[in-house]
């Protein structure tokens, strides 16, 4: 992973509508529930406040990563390799290959892809780490360690004003 990235923010999809369990394509098209979307408004609203105006925003295809994605109204860029189901190494793999023009990066994505993340970013590899629908963990490199990063914030739709 290259040391370009200030701040790493991972933001779980809102609450989806139930898996339906018949396919792989009717899984990435399950859609944000009206409570879900109300999360995904609350959260932008949070990330609009903090959020570096240098940060690429990479996001899952499935529709409802898009929609949270969406609430924040920045440019979104989709990856197939952040989709449901996708393995850490694969993560690290896209995060490795990224322009390292841009500071800070915005991944909308899953579990437990997401929490697999944080833990190997932050060294706790061997621990198990779920991330909360629509909740935020923000993520700032260690000055002290290369491709060491810290836990800044942890923001969830239930912690902040409706």
């Amino acid at each position: 992973m290259p040391a370009t990235f200030n701040n790493i923010i991972v933001w779980r999809h809102a609450e989806a509508e139930l898996a339906n369990n018949e396919s792989r394509e009717s899984d990435l098209a399950r859609t944000l529930t009206s409570r879900g979307q109300r999360q995904a408004k609350r959260m932008a609203h949070w990330l609009k406040q903090y959020l570096p105006k240098e940060t690429m925003l990479l996001c899952s295809p499935a529709v409802r990563c898009v929609q949270t994605a969406e609430a924040l109204e920045h440019k979104i860029i989709l990856d197939q390799a952040l989709s449901p189901g996708a393995k850490l190494q694969e993560i690290l793999d896209v995060l490795a290959n990224l322009e390292s023009s841009q500071l800070n990066l915005l991944l909308v994505g899953h579990q437990p892809w997401l929490g697999q993340l944080v833990t190997h970013l932050t060294g706790f590899s061997g621990a198990e780490l779920n991330i909360k629908k629509g909740a935020i963990w923000w993520l700032r490199q260690s000055l002290n360690q290369s491709f060491q990063y810290t836990v800044i914030s942890v923001q969830a739709p239930s912690f902040l004003a409706k």
